[in-house]
């Protein structure tokens, strides 16, 4: 038998059903997915505060001018 000019030889295979992806397993996939993104953003976010405030890992958090901390005790009259 010869081909027709211009088409294909190409067999296509049967079509086999299957059953639709679950919504359940898709839903927690995107829950999983965007909790990891959430979390790998907050440490990056953590990670550049820490590099960019020059914190010493004392009480002093590296944060606004470095004058001392108010005194708790008030003076007594």
């Amino acid at each position: 038998m010869p081909r027709a000019a211009g088409k294909e030889a190409w067999v296509h295979p049967p079509v086999v059903a299957t059953e639709p992806p679950s919504k359940r397993a898709a839903l927690w996939r995107y829950r999983v997915i965007s909790l990891l993104l959430l979390l790998v953003v907050a440490a990056a976010v953590v990670l550049l505060f820490l590099k960019f405030s020059n914190v010493t890992g004392g009480e002093d958090p590296g944060i606004g001018l470095k004058r001392p901390a108010p005194s708790l005790v008030t003076a007594a009259r």
